[in-house]
């Protein structure tokens, strides 16, 4: 138990910090634009609080076509544009997924600036992200406005749903993603560091053998920065044995994406389980999943 707690208190060490971020806006001969990442390349978007957003179909030259009410400055007017899927647009560590755009060229102003400007980041998106704009002479910056607990919690729990779903069919390959390359699983078959170990361990005891049903509720969400501690109830069940148990799972996002970092739980031990082995893996997924969800709330006592 000790060196539980000592991994955890170092890993949330690292985690610890302010969800508020600022980000430095570039100028483009005096117009604000902001680096970003759209579909897992980098682009740069004009920053302008006075239009909607769209893509450069310079850029985006695949897409579409649809009719848009398109918003500038002085008027909102009907254009022909393309519309483009963006699966993941990143500013910062703020993201959008599966967002819908329309792509209109937009090279005049590029060239009145002097760089390519591949999109425009506007009030609309904005808005959502909760972005401020800052137009101070050689400091100008985005400011975006703390992260709803609320909505950090609904995001990880949506992914955590996802993994242990995928750990009840035993795929291992969308399980794995929901493990940080780095993960600490301390199971009573051993210990094991890192995402390769953890997986070997998963599959040898849980992925060829009859199926392990894992079901989870969340107890507690105790937001540390960028990671998440969860505090969690679970039940395996595999064939006629039933395992029940509580413990807490160490949950990091990154771009977006929520992984698990490190577990820990314990047995409630009125309830017998068919072996101590089972015992150790299902606590540890289900942690894992921190998976804690609504969903998955009316477990049978």
């Amino acid at each position: 138990m000790l060196r539980s707690v000592v991994v955890v208190a170092l890993v949330l060490g690292s985690a610890l910090g302010s969800r508020a971020e600022e980000i430095p806006l570039e100028s483009c001969d005096g117009l604000p634009v902001v680096a970003a990442t759209l579909g897992g390349m980098k682009f740069l978007l004009l920053v302008d609080t006075a239009a909607t957003s769209m893509l450069n179909s310079k850029s985006f030259p695949h897409g579409e076509a649809r009719s848009f009410s398109i918003t500038s400055w002085n008027e909102t007017t009907k254009a022909d544009a393309q519309e483009v899927l963006i699966a993941d647009l990143a500013i910062g560590q703020h993201h959008f997924r599966n967002l819908r755009l329309p792509a209109i060229d937009l090279s005049a102003i590029g060239r009145a600036c002097g760089r390519r400007l591949d999109g425009i980041l506007g009030i609309d998106l904005l808005s959502k992200l909760g972005a401020t704009v800052d137009l101070k002479q050689n400091a100008s910056r985005l400011r975006f406005e703390d992260e709803s607990t609320e909505s950090r919690v609904r995001e990880l729990q949506e992914q955590l749903v996802a993994c242990q779903e995928a750990f009840n069919r035993a795929d291992e390959t969308a399980f794995s993603e929901c493990l940080d390359p780095n993960i600490v699983l301390f199971a009573m078959g051993g210990d094991f560091y890192g995402r390769d170990a953890a997986m070997a361990y998963y599959r040898e005891r849980y992925f060829r053998h009859p199926p392990v049903r894992l079901s989870i509720v969340p107890r507690a969400h105790h937001p540390l920065g960028d990671a998440m501690w969860v505090e969690y109830d679970l039940r395996s069940v595999a064939a006629d044995q039933v395992v029940v148990a509580r413990g807490t799972a160490l949950c990091q996002e990154n771009n977006g994406r929520w992984r698990i970092l490190h577990m820990n739980h314990s047995i409630r031990m009125e309830e017998a389980p068919l072996s101590q082995d089972s015992l150790a893996s299902p606590a540890a997924v289900i942690d894992r999943s921190g998976k804690s969800t609504s969903a998955i709330g009316n477990i049978p006592k």
